[in-house]
């Protein structure tokens, strides 16, 4: 080995798990999620959340329990997300099928509907470790703004100071915000303690997502 040669490995330290996923045809499960969702707002106070949160602006909230009503394509879509949940779980912490078994997977969830003008700023969701949201329908605006989602960069002062060294990283080395549109069908997984905000909608249609925020807990404890 030549005295100059260079041995070295960069370690990927601080990656942000992100899990993106779709349901390959989702147009009539969406057409009946959307149909549901509308006639539970058309009610009023009957299905909405009773805590009205300053974050929001512009949005129906549903109560909490979404996962727990009995129509079918409520049920269908939380089989959905429920296994690719727990699927990304699984392989983020390289769980056996025992382990998988063991784990008890719990969740508060709800539907929005998101008029026009309606956002939500930033935020975050505590008391959760996993937050998910699938787009059921993301509406009708052609403002590439409008209704997006922006995930904010939790490593605080990573930007503080730029220069072309660090301007190009790459995944999952890039810094700064993280911006989408969601896609009908799409789910979006991400830790719960990511901030995250919502931009002002500009559609006619009503923009209407599922989000959850889920918890583990052992069903019985593993020996040390």
């Amino acid at each position: 080995m030549a005295s100059n040669e260079i041995q070295a490995q960069v370690f990927p330290l601080y990656a942000v798990p992100m899990l993106q996923c779709q349901i390959a045809d989702a147009s009539r499960l969406n057409a009946e999620l959307a149909s549901l969702f509308l006639r539970l707002e058309s009610q009023g106070d009957k299905h909405r959340d009773p805590i009205r949160r300053d974050t929001q602006y512009g949005i129906f909230e549903s109560h909490f329990f979404l996962h727990q009503r009995p129509e079918r394509p409520i049920q269908e879509l939380f089989g959905f997300l429920r296994a690719s949940l727990q699927t990304f779980i699984q392989g983020i912490n390289q769980l056996s099928d025992e382990d998988m078994a063991n784990i008890h997977l719990d969740m508060h969830s709800w539907f929005h509907v998101t008029r026009k003008g309606g956002f939500q700023s930033l935020h975050n969701h505590p008391n959760a470790s996993w937050s998910a949201i699938y787009c059921v329908d993301p509406g009708d605006a052609s403002a590439p703004e409008s209704g997006a989602v922006r995930f904010h960069d939790p490593r605080t002062g990573c930007d503080m100071y730029r220069d072309p060294s660090i301007e190009r990283m790459q995944t999952p080395y890039r810094i700064g915000p993280w911006q989408l549109n969601h896609k009908p069908g799409q789910m979006i997984a991400f830790p719960s303690y990511l901030l995250h905000e919502v931009f002002p909608y500009t559609g006619e249609r009503p923009r209407i997502v599922v989000a959850l925020n889920s918890w583990c807990r052992w069903k019985n404890v593993p020996a040390p």
